[in-house]
């Protein structure tokens, strides 16, 4: 196929209303998504409570439901790290991919700002930043986020095969693999922990 050729598929993409309302879905999902995750990190711990296990499970569950409703029109990838893989794998578009990360990061933005006006100022803190634990190397964190991104991503092209019939929910099993990443990567005793205050 000539360059000319796909240039002008590129272009002819680009004007379709199919394209820009899967991109629009992204930016809106991933607002939703930063906006309910963060979200449940900025109560006030209360003692003897499992935060991390309401986080994971928050996050997982938000994951379900924003696929659950627009997996149809984009997808529903809501990570980068699914989008990179959907275009290396040849399964996407540049210019698709190219959009949907920047919706993807400016939807983030978008949440985040949103939570950040919506929350009292007392329940500011550092709503969830992401941090090494002090005995963790930052070639060992970097190993295990690719191992749960790398789970992420395994499950969500495990059900993008036709041929399979033995596969419940997608968006339930990629909802499971974030909640498994989150229990496995983030707590107290572990790799990384999610900053409270």
């Amino acid at each position: 196929m000539s360059i000319k050729t796909r240039l002008k598929e590129l272009k002819d993409e680009l004007r379709t209303f199919s394209f820009w309302k899967s991109v629009r879905c992204e930016f809106l999902i991933t607002l939703i998504y930063v906006f309910i995750g963060c979200g449940s990190l900025t109560h006030i711990r209360e003692p003897g409570s499992d935060t991390h296990l309401k986080v994971a499970l928050t996050f997982g569950l938000a994951q379900a439901t924003l696929m659950q409703c627009v997996g149809h029109i984009s997808g529903a990838h809501m990570n980068p790290a699914i989008t990179l893989a959907m275009l290396v794998t040849g399964k996407m578009g540049l210019a698709r991919a190219v959009c949907y990360i920047l919706a993807q990061c400016f939807g983030a933005i978008a949440g985040a700002g949103i939570l950040y006006g919506t929350t009292p100022v007392k329940y500011h803190g550092s709503f969830g930043i992401t941090q090494i634990k002090d005995a963790v190397m930052p070639a060992q964190a970097f190993a295990v986020e690719f191992m749960v991104t790398f789970i992420l991503v395994f499950t969500y092209f495990a059900n993008l095969e036709a041929k399979r019939v033995d596969m419940g929910s997608r968006s339930l099993s990629v909802g499971l693999a974030v909640i498994l990443g989150h229990l496995f990567a983030v707590s107290e005793k572990k790799y990384i922990e999610m900053v409270y205050r």
